[in-house]
């Protein structure tokens, strides 16, 4: 079964598991990932976006992350494995895989596998500041247009824009906020941001969807 927990300055979330529990997620978030197009302009944004998740996922049940002992009852030891991801990363991914798994005739394991993600979302959320929470739960699964060609250009300027904020809990209830004016297409704030990415482009000869950044600040989990 999974874990989930804020980090320590709230940044982001830490998600643990044993070793199978990754892989099974793995599975699914992969799955649904190489249902998708990377070359269709439609797809290769959502098809970038869960192949960052699956890859997260991997390297911690690989070790390369997160790794946590706690012993049992019997005390024998058990090993979780994990990893972390900003706030609004795992809210991006998590509206992505849910959205496609409404094209797909995926199976109950799937199923429970999203579900299960979704609900230690909500509490890792819940745990770090119910306030904020109460409005966040509401961009679970839903309310965050991946559906956009530039969503994995988005979610990279998204995360740079969250994570060089001041941490604290102001920070963290900004996130909806944050959410909306990077996903919504009629506000001044996405034009804005839609506007410098086509300056990019045109300065390095390529499409807005071929741009990635290159200097990510160092996080402050």
């Amino acid at each position: 079964m999974l874990q989930a927990y804020p980090t320590k300055k709230g940044t982001g979330i830490e998600i643990y598991g044993t070793r199978d529990d990754l892989e099974i997620l793995y599975e699914t978030v992969h799955k649904i990932a190489t249902t998708l197009d990377e070359y269709n302009k439609f797809q290769k944004a959502q098809f970038q976006l869960l192949m960052n998740f699956a890859y997260e996922i991997r390297k911690g049940y690989e070790g390369s992350r997160l790794v946590n002992d706690e012993s049992a009852e019997d005390e024998t030891k058990i090993r979780f494995y994990g990893f972390q991801l900003v706030w609004t990363d795992i809210l991006i991914f998590i509206s992505t895989l849910r959205h496609n798994a409404g094209y797909l005739k995926t199976n109950k394991l799937d199923q429970s596998n999203i579900y299960m993600l979704e609900y230690v979302t909500e509490k890792a959320l819940f745990a770090y500041d119910a306030e904020g929470a109460s409005l966040i739960q509401n961009f679970i699964g839903q309310r965050i247009d991946i559906t956009n060609p530039l969503s994995f250009v988005i979610y990279q300027a998204l995360q740079i824009k969250y994570v060089t904020s001041p941490v604290g809990k102001k920070r963290f209830r900004n996130i909806p906020n944050l959410l909306i004016t990077h996903f919504s297409e009629w506000l001044p704030e996405y034009k804005a941001l839609v506007l410098s990415l086509e300056i990019s482009a045109k300065k390095h000869n390529c499409e807005i969807t071929d741009l990635e950044f290159e200097d990510f600040p160092e996080i402050k989990w």
